[in-house]
């Protein structure tokens, strides 16, 4: 092994032996396999922009997983595609020898099963947040997803997750994207959703990628799409701060000067230009546009979101007076009452008639059934059961998922 190498193990070790584990007791009550913290965390306080991240997704954690979580799993298959993840025969088999999935909690119920993970990726998730793309490499049939995030809050969140599947399957792991504790070439795949501008240095962590990636293996991350090109939420709320807000507000620097703009990996020639230089071969750099939504029980929810679970913008939002934040919250919800009230149907928004405008059951959880016949609602019947949940607005906010493959080592000719 070489030099970093050995680092990284020692580092490892020390990491398992750390009192500093998250939840300790829980832990070693599960043999110290599914969740551990580095024993040396780097000082977020020497970078101000790390220092500003780290603070957000500590307080945004919760928030985070009720709102913003739901719109990034839309990109969770075509992220997992990307990267090469696939289902393994064993899940696949053990998946459909299940006389009714649906009835066992759909997807979740096959993946926790204990089943032979043989032939199954080890995959890295880098900045997992709540968890949820490790959740889906694991239940694919990954032999083993270690899960990295920088914030402990973010971690505890997706414990849940890590608990659900067979002992040492999922393991989260607090540390750096740009420094991982992690020996060269241990991976098959790694992903990224949605991390990487929330990064001091996103080379540094593709770099960091290319190192433990095996020779072969795929990178894969997600970003969001811009606003000129159909991200119709963010356009909303950029919008409403370039209008109403204070010009002089902005993000503090990263040790390097200003980051990176929010979207400037949704840019294929960008992203290109960054895996070469990280070392990936730049004739697989690939990007693909993936369409999601976000589903709003009223016009408020919106700026609600990124006030209260993000980074970047609750920061610009937070920098506001009060009353241009008034009126940065009523020009977003004006611009989503307006344009997106009804259902968006392939591109177009169809505004429909009373029930999408009205306060009628529905928007909350859980069973509904109208005593009498219903004009208002479609002309139900009375007696007819329909399931709550629904939404007053849907926006659309697309993403784009980037992907790119570590040459293949060759060898050399005798």
């Amino acid at each position: 092994p070489t030099p970093r190498t050995r680092r990284a193990q020692r580092f490892m070790l020390r990491a398992a032996r750390s009192t500093r584990l998250l939840g300790a007791a829980r832990v070693r009550a599960r043999d110290q396999t599914q969740c551990r913290q580095l024993a040396t965390m780097p000082d977020h306080a020497v970078d101000p922009f790390s220092a500003l991240e780290h603070r957000m997704w500590e307080a945004g954690a919760g928030a985070y997983r009720d709102s913003f979580a739901k719109v990034t799993a839309q990109t969770t298959n075509a992220l997992l595609d990307a990267a090469g993840v696939e289902t393994t025969k064993a899940m696949s088999v053990a998946m459909a020898a299940r006389e009714s999935i649906a009835d066992l909690g759909s997807r979740r119920a096959a993946a926790t099963m204990e089943v032979s993970r043989e032939g199954g990726m080890r995959v890295l998730d880098v900045a997992t947040g709540t968890g949820v793309v490790a959740d889906g490499a694991a239940a694919r049939g990954a032999s083993e997803v270690v899960a990295v995030d920088f914030s402990a809050a973010m971690l505890e969140q997706a414990r849940a997750m890590a608990e659900a599947h067979p002992s040492g399957v999922v393991t989260l792991l607090e540390g750096d994207a740009a420094a991982l504790p992690l020996p060269d070439e241990s991976f098959d795949a790694v992903v990224i959703g949605f991390g990487l501008l929330h990064l001091p240095d996103p080379a540094s962590a593709l770099a960091e990628a290319h190192r433990v990636l095996k020779p072969g293996g795929r990178l894969a991350f997600s970003v969001w799409e811009e606003p000129s090109r159909g991200n119709d939420a963010f356009a909303a709320l950029l919008d409403a701060l370039a209008e109403h807000g204070d010009k002089e507000a902005a993000l503090p620097d990263t040790s390097a000067g200003a980051p990176l703009p929010f979207f400037h990996f949704a840019s294929l020639e960008a992203s290109t230009t960054a895996c070469a230089a990280a070392g990936f071969d730049k004739a697989s750099v690939g990007l693909q546009r993936i369409p999601s939504s976000v589903s709003l029980r009223d016009e408020h929810e919106l700026v609600e979101m990124f006030a209260t679970s993000t980074a970047r913008s609750r920061a610009l939002l937070e920098l506001q007076s009060a009353d241009q934040l008034e009126a940065i919250r009523a020009a977003v919800a004006a611009r989503v009452r307006k344009g997106f009230g009804g259902a968006w149907v392939q591109g177009e928004a169809r505004s429909t008639a009373g029930a999408w405008r009205t306060g009628l059951p529905g928007a909350e959880e859980g069973e509904h059934v109208p005593q009498e016949f219903a004009a208002t609602i479609g002309g139900a019947a009375k007696g007819t059961r329909w399931q709550g949940g629904r939404r007053s607005h849907l926006v659309p906010m697309p993403s784009v998922v980037v992907s790119a493959q570590k040459p293949v080592r060759t060898k050399k000719a005798k």
